[in-house]
């Protein structure tokens, strides 16, 4: 009787299994696809000739290598731009994407290579970014770096190698309190009709990863300003014409609820507050770009008659068949500080110009020059302020004139 027993719940369990199977196979399939790795990356190697009419004024007299990292005419080879991108990513029934993306810096002399890290979340209402990656303030924005070939002018940053940029004098296409990929969280809105809208903030600027919270010095070198409650807003509107016409313009701002002074006990600063407008304009095989940004008196120095800067860049840009031709021009001016609680201006002027040609799908060479006149009468007196007793800062470099050829290749895959 137990024999018959187990049989017949051996024969019961069989067909419930077989009943659970059937019933599986016949119900719609799961929109939910398996997870997806992509990778892809870039590399570039560069060989620059350049000059520099001023090298570092030297401080100490008693041989210090800090005062010695620049040259004034040289050549030098270099890899860089070198990135490593791991995108993870899924889609769940509802159509929301979703995903995990590391982007390393290979790049030989570093010891920490993660250059981002962080999550996302994709779907009709948007799209959530969290994380250690750039915000609205450089994904949504148009500028005259948009038409710059070669190595990117000075959007690029590689022109830091070779060129000594004189103290005080303003050379980015960022705004200051631009976060960079400082630890953030950023909300893109749906685009509709052209336009979109975009959020990123930031608890506290320079930090990354798992980094112990400091609220009282910088964590950079040199040591540098800093913001806590970090917001940046854009917004952009792109449009297509019926004639192949296309139109896109941006708008954006950086403000912080506070910003600190480099160190305790350093001199109070003004509260991050900045802007930019730009705008990118293409029909058939011809760019033009233009950007205008104002920093105001974002981390200057309280209770003196200075600013952070204003900006210009213009870029244009041709494309015959694999060959792109491309110029750029950029100029900036501010009120320096100078002695006895005197203003200078301190301004910089630079156009480059650039040659891309395309070998094979992902490969290039290109080259191109670029030259530099900054000003800053008051760089000896500026570069006190900013001297932290460490080799980050090497020390004031006067008014420079610099020119540079660099001729490159770019793999991307």
């Amino acid at each position: 009787m137990v024999r018959n027993f187990l049989y017949s719940t051996a024969l019961v369990s069989a067909c419930l299994i077989v009943n659970i199977t059937n019933a599986m196979a016949n119900e719609p399939p799961s929109a939910l696809k398996p997870l997806e790795l992509k990778i892809n990356g870039t590399t570039s190697f560069n060989t620059y000739f350049f000059s520099n009419e001023k090298r570092l004024v030297r401080g100490d007299k008693d041989g210090t290598p800090c005062k010695l990292q620049r040259y004034g005419l040289y050549h030098l080879s270099s890899i860089q731009d070198s990135r490593l991108r791991f995108t993870v990513s899924g889609k769940l029934d509802s159509g929301m994407d979703y995903g995990l993306v590391f982007v390393f810096d290979p790049v030989t002399n570093k010891v920490a290579n993660a250059r981002e890290d962080y999550i996302f979340f994709e779907g009709s209402w948007g799209k959530i970014v969290l994380g250690d990656t750039y915000g609205v303030q450089s994904t949504m924005t148009f500028g005259g770096y948009d038409q710059w070939g070669g190595t990117g002018f000075i959007d690029g940053g590689d022109f830091d190698l070779v060129v000594n940029y004189t103290t005080g004098v303003f050379h980015s296409v960022n705004l200051i309190g631009d976060s960079n990929r400082d630890t953030k969280l950023t909300y893109y809105s749906p685009r509709w009709n052209g336009l979109q809208f975009g959020i990123s903030y930031v608890p506290r600027t320079e930090h990354r990863g798992d980094q112990a919270i400091n609220s009282i010095t910088s964590t950079v070198g040199p040591k540098e300003p800093f913001d806590t409650d970090n917001i940046s807003n854009g917004i952009n509107f792109i449009h297509k014409f019926a004639n192949g016409f296309e139109m896109a313009l941006s708008a954006s701002s950086i403000f912080a609820g506070r910003t600190h002074a480099e160190a305790s006990g350093k001199l109070d600063r003004k509260r991050t507050f900045s802007y930019a407008f730009g705008g990118t304009f293409t029909y058939q095989d011809i760019g033009f770009s233009l950007e205008y940004g104002n920093n105001n008196r974002s981390r200057t120095i309280k209770n003196h008659h200075t600013n952070a800067g204003q900006f210009i860049d213009f870029g244009l840009s041709y494309t015959w068949g694999a060959t792109k031709f491309s110029a750029g021009y950029y100029h900036s001016w501010r009120k320096a500080l100078s002695k006895y609680c005197h203003t200078k201006r301190a301004k910089m002027n630079a156009f480059a110009a650039a040659v891309d040609q395309k070998l094979a799908p992902g490969l290039g060479v290109y080259i191109e020059y670029a030259y530099f006149d900054m000003k800053n009468p008051a760089a000896k007196f500026e570069a006190k302020f900013r001297n932290d007793n460490s080799c980050d800062f090497v020390g004031a470099v006067p008014s420079n004139k610099a020119n540079a050829v660099v001729i490159g290749s770019r793999l991307v895959f």
